[in-house]
């Protein structure tokens, strides 16, 4: 019998999204910037990891950060479908992180078919190493993220890591991501000088092919013993990070509520641009790139090529991303409101006001580009 899947706390949506896609397209930008092979081959070497890291903490959360892992762990629950319950999200979010970085790669390079396939066949080879590598971060952090004994090498590394900035236990997780994205580049980096050798040459010898193959095959056992690390390391690494998040949260007092919003009338839309204003940072920063990019579209007058078109959108995806807070605060919300003596539409704690709000920003900027560029 299928063992039915964990609960999560409360169901949200992929948030390893917008970092990637903004990221992706500068790096367009840039390569397409880059009339030499050569040099666009540098910078899928150079920038391919960085688009992998942008979103990294995001979709390894669910590991060892989510609420759910430290709420279930007094149940008697094996490691392995703790383990199992984070996979969705990383995979979505590593999908949605790899389909950036194609994108960016094919707006850069179409319609030159070959650069565009000889490029892309450079980075999915550091996506597979990712692919790989990446749960391997979860286990090393789970494993590393424990108490050792005094003397232990693991508790060297550990004093040495934090620094005095945060708990010793905690610190593998500043380190684990980007040491992991760095064992993906080095795995990967023997196959793309095969991969660029079969582009100048049009063959490559036995050596390149191992070098090719035996990296990844080493990246295989990574991902086969991720597990076995996670499981040795849950129990305790997960009530030491969670000890550390809350000693950073601060004391937990809210931020002040600004004075225009307690004249709103409707108290629905005052909960949700309290919970707006205190989740979702640089409000004003994101609107203002955003329109900043928007002014430099149509002062320069610049033709619609696929890089600025992935730029703006970039931009728009960043002002919206809030939307995903208010979509994962609703269930919060109806059930704040349940008692409250309102119409039964206003107490599901759907905010269409405040979403409209969002999305008229983009919606008018980008309908005003098109029109311009028609």
């Amino acid at each position: 019998m299928r063992t039915p899947p964990l609960p999560r706390w409360p169901a949200t949506w992929p948030s390893a999204w917008v970092a990637p896609l903004v990221l992706a397209a500068a790096w367009s930008i840039a390569l397409a910037n880059e009339p030499e092979l050569a040099a666009q081959r540098g910078l899928v070497f150079a920038g391919g990891p960085f688009v992998l890291l942008a979103g990294l903490h995001a979709r390894l959360g669910g590991y060892l950060h989510a609420p759910e892992r430290e709420r279930l762990l007094p149940l008697p629950i094996e490691p392995a479908r703790h383990f199992r319950a984070a996979g969705p999200a990383h995979r979505r979010g590593l999908a949605l992180t790899i389909v950036a970085g194609v994108g960016a790669i094919a707006a850069a390079t179409l319609p030159d078919v070959a650069r565009c396939g000889w490029l892309l066949a450079d980075f999915l080879w550091l996506a597979l190493a990712a692919i790989l590598i990446e749960p391997g971060i979860a286990g090393v952090a789970a494993y590393a993220g424990r108490r050792f004994p005094a003397g232990h090498w693991i508790t060297e590394a550990q004093q040495f890591g934090a620094g005095g900035w945060t708990a010793e236990e905690a610190a593998v997780h500043l380190y684990a991501p980007a040491l992991g994205i760095g064992l993906a580049t080095l795995v990967a980096m023997p196959g793309q000088l095969t991969l660029a050798r079969l582009a100048e040459r049009g063959s490559a010898s036995s050596q390149h092919w191992t070098l090719l193959a035996a990296p990844m095959l080493a990246a295989g056992v990574v991902r086969l013993t991720a597990g076995r690390l996670y499981a040795a390391g849950l129990w305790e690494a997960v009530p030491w990070l969670s000890e550390a998040t809350r000693r950073l949260a601060g004391t937990g007092a809210p931020a002040p509520r600004p004075a225009f919003v307690a004249h709103m009338h409707n108290p629905v839309l005052q909960l949700g641009t309290t919970q707006l204003l205190r989740l979702c940072p640089l409000l004003r920063v994101r609107l203002a790139a955003l329109l900043l990019v928007s002014g430099w579209l149509v002062v320069r007058d610049l033709p619609p090529d696929a890089p600025r078109i992935a730029l703006w959108c970039a931009l728009a995806a960043l002002w919206l991303s809030p939307l995903q807070v208010l979509a994962r605060e609703r269930r919060r919300n109806a059930a704040l409101l349940a008692a409250l003596p309102l119409p039964a539409p206003e107490r599901t704690g759907r905010l269409r006001g405040l979403e409209g709000a969002l999305l008229a920003p983009p919606a008018v900027l980008g309908a005003f580009l098109f029109v311009r560029w028609l």
